[in-house]
């Protein structure tokens, strides 16, 4: 359930970050490093995101499936810092791992498993949460994509730039991207504090 806001999230945090992978490691297409490669990062689609992340953790928060896990969750956690557990208590444990599993495994958007674009906007479209959170934020599934991919790019290639451990971006990197990211680095991390703030 948590997995497309995390991916939302970290899209625009992983920033200014000290190693990553390189560009040309994201395993895309030539099609897809293409139409990556043209894409512009802007404070106006940042907004976007922001807004439709925001959308989608309210709507998590009001999900019956959600609402389920996080009480498995926090009953699981309260066990765990029990010294020593009861045959009862063990085996509460085991139903509700179980029952946490089953709820993770249901996960109708994993960002992570898309390795192209066209793979990540069909995952988009899985989730009534994402789809409805993205319209309303004024996006479509392809562009959220382009703006994930662009934003980890973007923000790999600063960090490894402000380490030095480059000094040439890699190719298919549109400099302009990471050009935006340095200047708005600030911004970037206060959605951070404002995302990890709400997460809680």
């Amino acid at each position: 359930m948590k997995q497309h806001v995390r991916c939302a999230v970290a899209a625009l945090l992983v920033v200014a970050l000290p190693g990553g992978l390189p560009a040309q490691d994201l395993g895309l297409s030539g099609t897809d490093a293409k139409e990556l490669a043209s894409y512009r990062l802007t404070m106006e689609n940042v907004k976007k995101v922001r807004a439709a992340t925001v959308l989608m953790l309210e709507a998590m928060k009001k999900d019956p499936r959600f609402q389920k896990l996080r009480k498995i969750e926090a009953e699981l956690e309260a066990l765990e810092k029990k010294s020593e557990l009861t045959e009862a208590e063990i085996e509460r444990a085991t139903v509700l791992e179980a029952q946490k599993e089953e709820l993770e495994a249901s996960n109708e958007f994993e960002i992570g498993e898309a390795n192209s674009l066209d793979g990540m906007e069909a995952s988009v479209k899985k989730s009534p949460i994402v789809t409805n959170a993205l319209e309303q934020a004024g996006l479509t599934p392809r562009e959220y994509g382009k703006f994930i991919m662009a934003m980890i790019q973007a923000s790999v290639a600063a960090g490894f730039k402000k380490s030095g451990m480059i000094k040439e971006l890699p190719k298919g990197v549109n400099p302009e991207n990471v050009k935006f990211v340095e200047e708005h680095e600030a911004e970037l991390r206060a959605m951070q504090a404002e995302f990890e703030k709400m997460g809680k």
